[in-house]
């Protein structure tokens, strides 16, 4: 019996692995352009914003240059708690562009997730219809209003996501790493998004509608992955997430070993908390895909099972589940070589990826330990390097 269990689990999370891969193999060789739109659609735009003086002002610099109408959008910068310039930033350019760019200084709160309760605060006293939300380290190119206006001429787009790419790939070690890690998951959802199936929000380059998002009543403060939350609930509503890939900006991944941790464990944490009650919801292909994303943390987690194939060793169970492995093994690989090569990063770090998953493996096991044992859920904000300045897109 025991032979079974570990041959079927090994099978089942190298099918899961191939499965990813595939779509990410799928998503890369995407390029679906949208028509730009500059009609009647009007948004507000939120930041929000802690500690963000490095990195905040590139950012504002972008959005009060979008290639769309100035009276047609509205920047709502949300600063909670920073210790360092951030407000004193804002308010440089709200005294600039005083029609265009607002500060907003919001009380200390305990909430666990201070994000999701600066973008509540912001949506209550947006003007417009569609809300943007752009995490400070966030590089737009300058026609994203444009393209993701004509989106949303269908009323049952409910969110709109963009085309993330890692800015700073090329700054040190952790950050080839960690760029490997996102861009497998962000040609993933690419892949999704091409076959019609779940399409998750991501926090930044992230375009909702406001009455929709007060339907399903708004952001979660109490979860550390709020744009996964939102997005389960909006597409249990029957409402569409399209990805678009024209739609595109760049991020900051992290520089250091211990603010990599730091994230990724909030990141992995958050997904054992998104709410999978789908009371009255059509149990669809997209709903499927979508909780196969949340239980990603469990998959990882079972990845300890491969290292139990020498127990079934030398059974014909044995040899099944290793091939199952090994393929997985290498299509993973070939993935990393595809993305390595797309986004210049070196070859031996495609090698070297493989050992970094290991890595991953163990910070899900250590957040799946903290949400056992109960311990505290703290949203912890990244630190940024503020180092890459270079002009990017248009």
């Amino acid at each position: 019996m025991l032979d079974e269990i570990i041959a079927f689990i090994s099978i089942l999370v190298s099918s899961w692995s191939v499965y990813n891969s595939f779509l990410a193999i799928y998503g890369i060789t995407w390029n679906k352009i949208e028509t730009k739109d500059f009609s009647d659609k009007t948004f507000s735009i939120i930041i929000p914003a802690k500690n963000e003086e490095k990195v905040l002002g590139r950012l504002l610099d972008r959005m009060v240059n979008q290639e769309y109408d100035k009276s047609k959008y509205e920047i709502i910068v949300v600063e909670d708690g920073s210790t360092d310039n951030t407000y004193q930033v804002c308010k440089q350019y709200e005294n600039l562009y005083d029609n265009l760019v607002h500060c907003i200084k919001l009380n200390p709160s305990n909430v666990p997730n201070g994000k999701s309760r600066a973008l509540n605060y912001a949506m209550k006293v947006a003007k417009h219809e569609i809300i943007g939300i752009f995490d400070a380290d966030t590089v737009p190119r300058l026609d994203v209003l444009s393209y993701a206006s004509s989106v949303f001429n269908d009323p049952q787009v409910a969110g709109v996501q963009g085309k993330l790419i890692p800015i700073n790939v090329r700054e040190n070690i952790i950050t080839r790493f960690a760029s490997l890690e996102e861009l497998y998951y962000e040609y993933s959802i690419a892949g999704r998004a091409r076959l019609g199936l779940f399409v998750p929000l991501e926090g930044t380059c992230t375009f909702v509608r406001k009455s929709v998002v007060q339907e399903v009543g708004g952001w979660n403060e109490y979860s550390l992955t709020e744009d996964l939350d939102l997005s389960i609930r909006l597409v249990s509503k029957g409402y569409k997430i399209v990805y678009v890939p024209s739609i595109m900006a760049w991020r900051e991944v992290p520089i250091s070993l211990r603010w990599l941790i730091r994230q990724r464990l909030r990141w992995y944490r958050g997904h054992f908390e998104v709410n999978l009650k789908l009371r009255g919801s059509k149990i669809d292909l997209r709903i499927i895909d979508g909780a196969l994303i949340v239980l990603t943390p469990i998959f990882m987690v079972l990845n300890l099972v491969n290292y139990s194939l020498i127990l079934i060793y030398p059974t014909s169970l044995f040899i099944v589940a290793t091939a199952f492995v090994s393929a997985a093994s290498f299509v993973s690989f070939i993935t990393a070589l595809t993305i390595s090569k797309k986004h210049l990063i070196e070859f031996p770090y495609s090698i070297l990826s493989l050992v970094y998953m290991n890595f991953v493996v163990l910070l899900n096991i250590t957040a799946l330990l903290l949400e056992i044992t109960r311990r505290p859920r703290i949203w912890v904000k990244t630190e940024r390097s503020g180092k890459v300045f270079t002009e990017i897109g248009r």
